[in-house]
């Protein structure tokens, strides 16, 4: 056999390495998923914001006009509709990501 093994040979180190890379494969989809699924919800939170935030102003901001409007926050755009007759109002804040998955939450508001 060999009479100096003081090191890894060279076929122990490209084992090791096909392992690590296999592992690295299995775990890359997983990580884009999580990553995808944490901006949406960060968009989600964000329209929530948004959505209470006008419904506060339709309610209590006596000047206030309920038309529906284009928000931009940073690189983030939302769609701000209304719908409904004055008593009761339906207020939509629309929204898509990157990857073209859209989303949307609603609200009701009673002046």
């Amino acid at each position: 056999m060999l009479r100096n093994c003081n090191g890894f040979s060279i076929l122990e180190v490209i084992g090791a390495l096909s392992i690590f890379l296999v592992v690295i494969m299995l775990m890359l989809p997983i990580l884009i998923k999580t990553y995808e699924e944490r901006s949406i919800l960060d968009y989600k939170k964000e329209a929530l914001v948004l959505l209470h935030n006008e419904k506060e102003s339709y309610l209590y901001d006596h000047g206030y006009e309920a038309i529906t409007k284009e928000i931009v926050n940073g690189r983030r755009t939302y769609l701000l509709t209304f719908d409904g007759e004055a008593p009761l109002i339906k207020l939509c804040v629309h929204w898509e990501v990157p990857w073209n998955k859209k989303g949307k939450v609603c609200g009701y508001a009673k002046k």
